[in-house]
């Protein structure tokens, strides 16, 4: 039998070592963050975030924000703040048909990793997707789709810049809200003061567009986090002319208003007050049983406040409605005052209320009660 020559063997195996070092390099998976644009259902006016990995034939996406919505107690959960999402993974193909069908654009930002870091980070991803791992508990500013991965893109060495802005928390989930200004009122009415104070470049990531922002300006071992971006699919321009848009809660509490002066009827102070009061007794039932952090400490209660019960024609002892309506407008006052302040901010929607609400009391400490009025 012929021998191989030692040199030509020696040059062999050092042939197929470059070649399957390149093969390998070859295989070397990507991964990037995609971001999705807002959507017109609530769960989705805000935008999606979420990582996408493809390894040879394999391209999937690790995708947090995904619950069910055939949970029991659902919208119980979701509004004590017990409501499960999860890590779910899904085809990328299927992941953009999604958004793509709903005409919503998916940007990705394929990301600067080395091959270490790309195995770490898919490690973790693997490691959250363990089924004891992969539920948690949702929380709009710490915990949803967005700060994971930014959370995720920090332990892997991603340094992001952290100064503080000059707008709250507040001032970026409105700017998201500008055309849908009744969900703008909701939103501001159910979030407290917590929200009001400054923001960092840091904690508005809990948005998926300033994560992607701030992912632009992220480094990595003092280089640039992304090397490229692009868009994944193609929508059509929306054309926002809805109805809705005009009749924001300042024109329809401001009608209000006009009918309350001028019509004077007993029944609409009635159903005005006990609407205020369902209103406030809400706020104060999330404040005292919901784990949302963001829900506490709402001083939209001063306004919007369930002693507004007790003057409702069922409680008939007038005696001690003067001295309540001393404290509830000096709650409208504190409202006022504290609004000015910047220390929690209010929706403009609620000018008319407050003064409804202040002729209200006005008439009660006046002893001059609408309610027992003859005319309807």
């Amino acid at each position: 039998m012929a021998q191989l020559d030692p040199q030509k063997m020696k040059r062999s195996l050092l042939f197929m070592l470059l070649i399957s070092q390149f093969c390998f390099a070859e295989n070397t998976p990507e991964i990037s963050i995609l971001t999705c644009w807002a959507g017109d259902e609530v769960y989705s006016v805000f935008g999606h975030s979420a990582i996408r990995i493809v390894d040879g034939e394999t391209d999937i996406v690790y995708n947090f924000g995904m619950f069910d919505f055939e949970t029991s107690n659902f919208t119980l959960k979701f509004v004590t703040g017990r409501l499960e999402y999860r890590l779910g993974i899904e085809k990328t193909e299927d992941f953009i048909k999604q958004y793509s069908d709903d005409n919503r654009r998916v940007s990705e930002q394929n990301l600067n990793l080395s091959k270490q870091e790309k195995t770490e980070l898919i490690e973790k991803l693997d490691f959250l997707y363990k089924p004891e791992n992969r539920s948690y508990i949702y929380s709009f500013l710490e915990k949803n789709c967005s700060t994971e991965i930014r959370d995720l893109l920090i332990e892997v060495g991603v340094e992001f810049p952290k100064e503080t802005l000059e707008k709250t928390n507040r001032d970026l989930i409105n700017l998201h809200l500008r055309k849908q200004r009744w969900l703008r009122f909701g939103t501001n009415l159910l979030l407290g003061k917590s929200l009001d104070k400054k923001s960092g470049r840091f904690e508005s990531m809990f948005l998926p567009k300033f994560l992607k922002q701030e992912i632009n300006k992220a480094t990595l071992n003092g280089q640039t986090l992304v090397k490229s971006e692009t868009v994944l699919n193609k929508t059509k321009s929306k054309e926002e002319i809805n109805w809705y848009n005009w009749i924001s809660p300042f024109v329809v509490f401001s009608i209000l208003l006009l009918v309350y002066l001028f019509v004077k009827s007993k029944s609409v102070e009635s159903i005005f007050i006990f609407s205020i009061g369902s209103i406030g007794m809400i706020l104060l039932t999330m404040g005292l049983f919901s784990d949302h952090p963001e829900v506490k400490n709402n001083l939209n209660i001063l306004w919007s406040n369930p002693l507004y019960y007790f003057y409702l024609p069922v409680f008939k002892n007038d005696h001690f409605k003067k001295p309540l309506a001393y404290v509830l407008l000096t709650m409208l006052l504190m409202t006022v005052l504290i609004w000015i302040a910047g220390y929690q901010s209010f929706d403009i929607g609620i000018i008319p209320l407050l003064m409804i609400l202040t002729i209200i009391n006005i008439k009660y400490i006046n002893n001059k009660f609408i309610l027992t009025n003859k005319r309807i």
